[in-house]
């Protein structure tokens, strides 16, 4: 009773207090950035002409410099126009879970081949959405914008409690309330997972898909494939980036932190049900703040990125869109969520979520939670693909050397990228001409057998 009072009183505080006054001072920081340099590129404006003529390269330079600082106009772009104003064709479909929770998947395409057989969903990883395949924008670096280009059929999907999925069938108001937080990994292996392939099956008309995954994008599949393993007949090939089962040795940073501090169990204790969902305000303020002060705002958070996922090489990542990437990341999700990664690494298993001796006996009628069957796995008969980053942190070697031995070796190729770390199978530079055209080999593979 009094656990409940409090986790009441705390959630809010939160919702009601903490969170209004965090996004007034982003406010007040923002507008007063934002109306310093406007003025300052007005008065400077007034004296261009003038200007030119006495010190030319001079005035140039400082006008260059000032227009750097205006908010690069990508931030302010929504992610669906942002596809649309490139040409393609965008379906947005709500795709209703067993349990009642809406999910959102956007199907993009130029021309469909009609002699691919088979739709290609891209699933996000943990804190991610379907935008995180989009963080370099360009037709030539962008996996979805290269398949759409080749005419295949791209589904990106969204997990349940991101920033593009929240929505529920029974529940009201989902951001603020408790029930619809309450999920785990365990319940997005569960309906998400199925969910989107039966989905996807059922609006192309096609009797498989090729399910391409990061991160836990790839584990949910794992973990529902391996306590349903006849469902591999809705796939046609498996393709893992950054693939993840085990962290127990898993070198980031701020996952060892959260490990040590038991961090995001006090948060869900005291009633904050879930982590990094912001406003879409909150997301572009700070996205803007990155193009007006560049040396704070991109250095300090490529620097927090580093400390949750790896240190990439930084000519891997183009910090001057850092601004357009934080504008509409991360995606969110729930704090119970993020509290069963924590119980994957302190226990080195892959196992349910461990509610507690007592609560353990009432959910699966044993104290202790029970571990996924992945020895099921060595029965996934259908084409896998793992590209893996010698960089990687979260998918550690030592961790893989226990991953890969559940899968056939005669069904699985395994690829080392050397330099890559976790973020970068999606976010890197140079990924259209080291990964992605070994994704597409094996994706044309599949379509034509």
């Amino acid at each position: 009773m009094l656990l409940n009072l409090i986790q009441i009183i705390f959630f809010n505080l939160f919702v009601w207090i903490i969170k209004p006054i965090l996004a007034f001072g982003l406010s007040l920081l923002y507008y007063f950035t934002y109306s310093t340099i406007v003025f300052t590129d007005f008065i400077l404006s007034l004296f261009v002409r003038d200007c030119e003529i006495r010190n030319k390269n001079f005035i140039n330079q400082v006008r260059i410099k000032v227009n750097e600082l205006r908010p690069y106009p990508g931030v302010y772009t929504s992610a669906t126009d942002m596809i649309t104003e490139k040409g393609y064709n965008l379906e947005i479909h709500q795709i209703l879970t067993e349990d009642g929770y809406i999910l959102t998947a956007w199907r993009m395409y130029k021309k469909i081949n009609k002699e691919y057989q088979y739709p290609i969903v891209l699933q996000h990883g943990l804190l991610d959405s379907s935008w995180s395949w989009f963080i370099n924008n360009t037709n030539e670096q962008t996996l979805p914008y290269i398949l759409a280009d080749k005419g295949y059929d791209v589904w990106l999907t969204n997990n349940r409690g991101n920033k593009y999925s929240m929505g529920h069938s029974k529940i009201p108001g989902v951001q603020y309330n408790k029930k619809y937080w309450n999920f785990s990994f365990d319940d997005i292996q569960k309906y998400d997972f199925k969910a989107i392939v039966s989905h996807v099956k059922r609006a192309t008309q096609k009797e498989k898909v090729i399910y391409i995954g990061h991160s836990q994008g790839s584990t949910q599949a794992f973990a529902y494939l391996s306590n349903n393993i006849d469902f591999q007949e809705n796939l046609k090939c498996f393709i893992a980036l950054g693939p993840v089962i085990y962290i127990k040795n898993s070198k980031s940073v701020f996952l060892q932190f959260a490990v040590k501090s038991w961090i995001f169990e006090f948060t869900r204790l005291i009633g904050i049900p879930y982590f990094f969902v912001f406003d879409d305000c909150f997301n572009l303020k700070i996205g803007a703040l990155c193009d007006m002060i560049p040396w704070i705002y991109r250095k300090f958070l490529f620097a927090i990125t580093n400390l949750i996922c790896g240190y990439p090489l930084q000519n891997k990542i183009d910090l001057k869109k850092f601004g357009f990437m934080v504008s509409h990341e991360p995606g969110g999700t729930s704090t119970k969520t993020l509290v069963q990664w924590m119980q994957f690494y302190r226990n080195g298993t892959f196992s349910y979520f461990d509610y507690g001796r007592s609560r353990n006996i009432t959910e699966y009628g044993q104290s202790v939670p029970p571990k996924y069957n992945v020895e099921n796995l060595s029965q996934l008969k259908i084409p896998k693909y793992f590209y893996i980053g010698s960089k990687d942190v979260i998918a550690d070697e030592k961790d893989l050397q226990k991953t890969i031995p559940l899968f056939d070796p005669s069904t699985l190729q395994i690829k080392i990228i050397n330099d890559y770390a976790h973020l970068d199978y999606v976010w890197a530079i140079d990924a259209h001409k080291r990964l992605y055209p070994d994704i597409l080999e094996n994706i044309e593979q599949n379509q034509t057998l």
